[in-house]
């Protein structure tokens, strides 16, 4: 691990201090920490090892006078606080959404009562968490690509809670309903499997999708917009495409940041 590679990693933005970096190690440790990923402790170690890792590659060069008190004209200067908070914002999401696909919450009839619809409550409030932290710090002093990162966020995570509120079960009457039900069913599946993959990779490393997944995707539930207008399935077509939209604008964004060697503070 680079030095570049350890202060993205925890969040660090110059200029800093040894008693921000021991701040931000306190609260990504406890993030971390197996007893609140009890759903991937395999992800917990290795994010345990890393922090670990960066934590001592970063004090180390403060204490060996690594200068951090420079800035530039782009860089404004923002209190490292303000990105660890932006990063615990995307931990709640993430735990949310990880929570929503590890008890099959995608799956609106099994999530409307019992044990699994208190799950589901936990999941939305988790992600509606981090939500209200990031709408919070959007005012604040950050560096331009960062608010666009940050205002992208957003919009994945509006528009990951909508897909949530969706309550319609699949009938089985032969309608135009029903044709139009198996597009999009499928292209909710292949939705869910890309959102898998991407977020929670070694999770979801069993997982195979097939090539061209998102075109596939939007194909499926462009067929329901166009093809079955009159079906009961077009509203719920529509929240699913603005999710890939969401999400594929996040992705892309945050594939330019990584180009032009400028670091996330988000990280997939």
């Amino acid at each position: 691990m680079t030095l570049p590679e350890a202060l993205s990693f925890m969040g660090i933005k110059l200029p800093t201090t040894l008693n921000d970096l021991e701040t931000t190690y306190r609260i990504l440790i406890k993030q971390y920490h197996p007893d609140r990923n009890q759903n991937r402790l395999k992800w917990s170690h290795e994010m345990t090892l890393k922090l670990n890792e960066a934590y001592a590659l970063i004090r180390e060069s403060l204490a060996s006078g690594w200068s951090v008190e420079g800035k530039t004209e782009e860089q404004p200067d923002v209190p490292p606080s303000i990105y660890t908070e932006l990063q615990k914002a995307w931990q709640k999401i993430e735990n949310g959404i990880h929570l929503f696909y590890t008890y099959g919450l995608e799956n609106p009839h099994i999530r409307q009562e019992g044990p699994f619809h208190i799950k589901f409550v936990l999941a939305q409030k988790q992600i509606k968490e981090g939500k209200k932290i990031l709408e919070q710090w959007e005012q604040e002093r950050l560096l331009p690509a960062d608010r666009e990162e940050l205002s992208l966020q957003k919009s994945f995570c509006e528009a990951f809670l909508q897909n949530m509120r969706i309550q319609k079960t699949f009938i089985a009457d032969g309608s135009i309903h029903h044709k139009a039900y198996k597009h999009y069913y499928n292209g909710s599946r292949l939705l869910d499997g890309f959102i898998k993959k991407i977020l929670f990779p070694e999770d979801y490393s069993h997982l195979i999708l097939p090539p061209k997944c998102t075109t596939l995707c939007e194909q499926e539930l462009l067929t329901v917009l166009l093809h079955y207008q009159q079906s009961m399935w077009v509203g719920e077509a529509t929240i699913k495409l603005a999710l890939l939209e969401s999400l594929i604008n996040l992705i892309n964004f945050r594939r330019e940041r990584d180009y032009t060697n400028r670091s996330s503070f988000f990280r997939f």
